[in-house]
């Protein structure tokens, strides 16, 4: 255990909540104004780890009348429009918990809304077909003041290109909507080695995972190794004094 390749303060106690400026953020904040000024709707595609959701979460932190909700998988449509519903911080105005009702009470709160809202969805390539089929209704009833964002990983435009090739209900109509698909790259060498820095890794060690990381999902993997080698290092040592 060379400690020359740790700031020790910080790999024991790595920040919370760090957000980079990298430029998956910039693009994603770019395109979410974009989507609330001209009300568009765009899709991020991006592989996990590449920092899709630290920022749009961030964009979510730093503006009003955004409203990110996570699809599940094992959440069925009604629970997914309840779960959105509830996002809004409004009840069901139309009565009734079926689809239809859902949906124009969650339309009915956006199109009251005195500002242009945005809509950001998480995790769309767990939807179903059957589920943006749904989706098209919310976009045609709030078109006129809420953009909406889709995020997931490339094989979400892949099944929905699949999907709209089989003519799946809906869905050619849907991908039609969709304004602007935006592929986001995986994070740079120079913004790996930022963020190993802010974590406490520095020097050669700080190359090589990075050589060895394509994402910061496995980064963060890496770093939580270290942090553990060098909690253990340290209070062996202590133990031996």
């Amino acid at each position: 255990m060379e400690l020359n390749n740790f700031n020790v303060d910080l790999i024991k106690n790595s920040p919370v909540g760090l957000t980079l400026e990298t430029n998956t953020l910039k693009i994603i904040n770019e395109n979410c104004y974009d989507a609330i000024e001209y009300r568009r709707m765009i899709a991020f595609i991006g592989d996990s780890g590449f920092g899709k959701t630290k920022s749009l979460e961030y964009f979510r932190n730093k503006n009003r009348n955004v409203y990110y909700v996570v699809v599940e998988k094992s959440m069925t449509s009604r629970k997914f429009y309840i779960e959105l519903l509830n996002i809004l911080g409004f009840t069901n105005t139309f009565g009734g918990s079926d689809l239809n009702n859902l949906i124009k009470s969650i339309s009915f709160h956006l199109n009251q809304s005195k500002q242009p809202n945005l809509l950001i969805i998480d995790e769309a390539g767990k939807f179903s077909a059957n589920q943006l089929l749904y989706l098209h209704e919310i976009r045609d009833n709030t078109k006129n003041n809420t953009g909406i964002i889709l995020c997931g990983p490339p094989y979400f435009k892949k099944n929905m290109e699949n999907w709209k090739l089989s003519e799946k209900q809906g869905i050619p109509e849907l991908y039609r909507r969709i304004q602007s698909w935006i592929s986001l790259e995986q994070p740079t060498m120079k913004e790996k080695k930022a963020f190993c820095a802010e974590h406490g890794i520095l020097a050669e060690l700080a190359d090589e995972i990075c050589k060895e990381s394509k994402d910061f999902g496995t980064l963060e993997n890496r770093i939580l190794e270290c942090r553990i080698a060098v909690t253990k290092y340290l209070k062996n040592t202590k133990s031996k004094t």
